[in-house]
């Protein structure tokens, strides 16, 4: 919830509170703001014409109002205007809340066009440290003034953060998601071997899971999902886990890595800041194994347009060739059941 909306809601709160003590009667806002003209003029001349109306059609208003409240606001004499104790009591605490309810409805405006606000996004850590540099700068030069709150997590963690509404939108591991989410496959992201610059498999145009059973093996915890889904493929072709030392975050891996120690497997997204501080790769063979990296939000969220535009942006990096993510197998969109 934007700030704005936090700081104004017990003047909102006030005013629904004056809006329902009066909702059961013929009321409207323009009467409300008709007196408020009346007592900052003083005049019913003047006041009509502030409001772009004319004298007899403001009078009915002030009349209207008397009727809904049940006893006069205003005291008429041929000389001059002058307010009852009843009117000003209700100019002063009308005002300031009309006041917070114009700038609430404002603010949101300016938030649904997109020239404030924020977009919250929740992202798989790997592909935001790939991608998102590149995808902020195209989407600041567009929404200047939108702010941007990630939450970078795991799959499951980025899942749970867009179900729960806590962020608009993600970017996430579409195996096992929970139910009652809209998934967009979006691309398959390779699994790698990495290692550091001179290692033996250097030689390799590809490396067979086999061949690892001889080498020091850097894995995940056994919990991760990347575990996970290895093991089950591994299974499935009865190929033993190579796994020697283990680590709890990748960026550990990648520092094991860089250091020459073992050899790591690890999604080709995760490797690009290995890839620039030195680290080699090798596609993985016998089997090849991907992860399906996605889009996903609730069925029924409506995206404001900047989280609409940074939909797409996150969409089509994941799809450039340059993103090292390979393009999913043609399924179309994908709807996991409540």
């Amino acid at each position: 919830m934007p700030a704005i909306f936090k700081t104004r809601i017990h003047s909102v709160n006030c005013y629904l509170l004056l809006y329902s003590c009066m909702a059961s009667i013929n009321y409207r806002l323009d009467d409300l703001r008709a007196l408020l003209a009346l007592q900052a003029t003083g005049s019913f001349v003047r006041a009509a014409h502030q409001m772009n109306i004319t004298q007899p059609a403001f009078s009915r208003r002030i009349a209207q109002l008397e009727t809904a409240v049940g006893g006069a606001l205003v005291e008429r004499t041929t000389r001059k205007v002058t307010m009852t104790p009843l009117g000003l009591g209700l100019v002063r605490r009308a005002a300031p809340l009309l006041s917070q309810l114009d700038d609430t409805l404002l603010e949101t405006g300016r938030c649904a066009r997109g020239e404030s606000g924020r977009v919250t996004l929740a992202c798989l850590t790997t592909v935001a440290h790939a991608l998102l540099p590149q995808v902020l700068k195209s989407f600041q030069r567009r929404y200047p003034q939108v702010r941007l709150q990630l939450l970078d997590d795991t799959g499951q963690r980025v899942a749970q953060a867009v179900l729960s509404g806590e962020a608009e939108f993600g970017v996430g591991v579409l195996g096992g998601l929970p139910g009652g989410l809209y998934a967009e496959a979006v691309a398959e992201d390779p699994y790698v071997i990495a290692f550091a610059p001179g290692h033996p498999l250097q030689a390799l145009a590809e490396v067979p899971w086999q061949a690892l059973q001889s080498y020091r093996v850097i894995a995940l915890r056994p919990t991760s999902a990347h575990r996970v889904q290895l093991g089950q493929a591994l299974a499935e072709e009865g190929i033993s886990p190579p796994w020697f030392d283990e680590v709890e975050h990748l960026s550990s891996m990648l520092g094991l890595l860089i250091g020459g120690v073992g050899v790591g497997v690890l999604p080709r997204l995760a490797l690009q800041s290995g890839a620039r501080m030195g680290l080699r790769s090798r596609p993985l063979v016998g089997p090849a194994v991907a992860r399906s990296i996605g889009l996903i939000r609730r069925p029924d969220a409506l995206l404001s347009e900047p989280a609409q535009f940074f939909w797409q942006l996150l969409g089509a990096s994941l799809r450039s060739p340059t993103a090292g993510a390979r393009q999913p197998r043609p399924r179309g969109a994908a709807r996991t059941r409540p």
